[in-house]
């Protein structure tokens, strides 16, 4: 019979292997992604943010008025629009790029989630028309001191203007923030970009 420290050290055992099962997809695909440019097949169309940054301290609120943060973005790939209420011509662009994205992915685009943090407020009315208009959409605002946490947890570096850049940002599915595409990116360098990481990695 076994004693309960013997019992322990397996549990333990256990614990670990289950977590490096639930790990090892995810840094498969960033090794794999790393490398594409250096093969000299393909390069990576969007900027890796190297270490990924952990999304923990993330906290807003749904346009219905839901609390939303780092869980929710655990279990999919989300691709994430940063900018004001107003939703102009260049937000419209990113939200539309988005959602060509996630439609690219054919079967896949389940696996998909997009957002918008609508660092200035929006109403409600016109929250609702835009998740209506895109697919798996959720617009996040939040009070003064969320919305500051959120500006320097996606300001990756000084060069950086979350307000003014219009960059699409993507998510993996541990809620990691990993990839920025600047605005010049085009349609189908996302898509290629998603389609390799949905393929490579086997959960989310």
């Amino acid at each position: 019979m076994r004693s309960i420290e013997e019992i322990k050290k397996q549990n333990q055992k256990t614990i670990i292997l289950l977590i490096l099962a639930f790990l090892l997809p995810v840094i498969a695909a960033y090794l794999v992604y790393l490398n594409m440019g250096e093969a000299g097949k393909t390069r990576n169309n969007g900027e890796l943010i190297v270490p990924p940054r952990p999304l923990e301290k993330l906290q807003l609120n749904t346009s219905a008025g839901n609390q939303f943060d780092f869980k929710e973005l655990q279990g999919n790939w989300h691709l994430v629009y940063v900018g004001s209420g107003m939703c102009g011509s260049d937000c419209k662009d990113r939200l539309s790029m988005m959602h060509q994205t996630r439609m690219g992915q054919g079967k896949a685009m389940s696996r998909v989630r997009l957002i918008y943090i609508a660092l200035d407020g929006m109403q409600k009315e016109k929250a609702d028309a835009l998740e209506k208009e895109h697919a798996r959409l959720t617009i996040l605002t939040g009070n003064s001191e969320q919305i500051s946490t959120t500006i320097s947890l996606f300001k990756t570096d000084d060069a950086v203007n979350i307000r003014e850049d219009n960059m699409i940002f993507m998510i993996d599915p541990l809620g990691n923030l990993m990839m920025r595409y600047r605005k010049d990116v085009r349609l189908i360098g996302i898509i290629k970009d998603l389609e390799h990481l949905l393929k490579i990695s086997q959960i989310g």
